[in-house]
C-alpha cells in the first residue's frame, strides 16, 4: 500500500504556505479555489475517498508530480488528479477521456466524480 497521503498533504501544505503567499497569480487560484470548495464541499463530502487507495486502485506504484495547484498520478488506464487547495481528486479514464466513478465507469455528472480527500485522522 502506498502513503500518497504523506506526499500530498506535504505538496499541499507547500504550496499554500510558500508557493501562494509569493505570487498574486497563485493567490487568485487559491481564492478562486476556495470559493468552488465553499460551493460544492458537502457534495464532496458525501464521497470522501482515502487517496492511498484510490491511487493503489486506480495508478499504481505512481509518483505524483505536480501540476499548478494539483498532484498528478498517472497509471497505464487512468490519471488521478488531486487538488491541492480544495482537498478534492477526480479520476480520468485515459482511453475513454472522461471522468469516473469509484467503480471506473465514466461519468458527465460532476456530482458523481468529485471526491473529497479524507483526512489522515478519518482513514
Amino acid at each position: 500500500m502506498s502513503d500518497t497521503k504523506s506526499a500530498y498533504s506535504d505538496a499541499s501544505r507547500h504550496y499554500v504556505e510558500d508557493v501562494v503567499p509569493s505570487s498574486p497569480k497563485e493567490q487568485e487560484r487559491y481564492q478562486r479555489a476556495k470559493e468552488r470548495e465553499a460551493r460544492h464541499n458537502d457534495d464532496w463530502l458525501e464521497r470522501s475517498v482515502n487517496i492511498n487507495d484510490i491511487t493503489d486502485k486506480f495508478t499504481p506504484g505512481a509518483i505524483g508530480r505536480k501540476k499548478g495547484y494539483k498532484i498528478k498520478y498517472v497509471g497505464k488506464d487512468y490519471i488521478v488528479l488531486a487538488d491541492m487547495i480544495a482537498g478534492y481528486l477526480r479520476i480520468i479514464d485515459k482511453h475513454a477521456g472522461g471522468f469516473v466513478t469509484l467503480d471506473g465507469k465514466v461519468s458527465k455528472n460532476d456530482k458523481e466524480t468529485h471526491f473529497k480527500i479524507r483526512k489522515r485522522k478519518d482513514m
